[in-house]
């Protein structure tokens, strides 16, 4: 478990399944920018048997209050065979915990894990256009902007540009981004 001010990131559990399934596949929680993923709840659960949705690729990790109530998930996925990067991306399920800093403590608590436990260079957020709120924590957290990938996401029949977000170890190790309490 990483602990933060008001959050913490944890693996998930099979007890947290049925829940975590019902706000995956909600498409009011999951908002404009984050696309609908429909996944029968058998190939769910088996990926979640076979691997906890935890794998040297791919890694998910629950965001949830200091009563371990679910507000959100966290993922962290390589992001090029060719590079020594990482992507994240993330949502907040309830409308009501949104805008108030948990994405961003979760985006600063997991910054922290993966330079402090893996030898990467960077971490990466690609943020769909129009998405401010992700561009706020991008920014919160010092991630740099580096352009924009015109037209790279197909998102609700469109496609669209990402923003490309990225910070470096030498940036993080320069205290540029560092959670104070990890």
């Amino acid at each position: 478990m990483i602990i933060g001010h008001k959050i913490q990131l944890r693996l998930i559990k099979e007890s947290d399944l049925p829940k975590l399934y019902d706000a995956w596949h909600d498409a009011e929680s999951r908002g404009p920018y984050y696309p609908l993923a429909l996944v029968p709840e058998p190939v769910f659960r088996e990926e979640f048997a076979k691997n906890g949705f935890w794998s040297s690729d791919s890694q998910r990790l629950l965001i949830v209050d200091d009563k371990d109530n679910m507000l959100g998930i966290i993922h962290c996925a390589k992001a090029s065979t060719l590079s020594d990067s990482v992507e994240l991306s993330y949502f907040i399920f309830d409308h009501s915990a949104r805008k108030k800093g948990y994405a961003t403590e979760a985006v600063k608590l997991l910054v922290d894990f993966i330079f402090n436990q893996r030898r990467l260079n960077r971490i990466q957020i690609l943020i769909p256009a129009g998405n401010d709120a992700s561009v706020r924590v991008a920014e919160k957290v010092h991630f740099t902007h580096e352009g924009i990938a015109r037209g790279a996401f197909y998102l609700n029949g469109e496609d669209i540009d990402l923003h490309i977000y990225s910070l470096l170890r030498k940036e993080w190790a320069a205290g540029k981004s560092r959670s104070k309490k990890t």
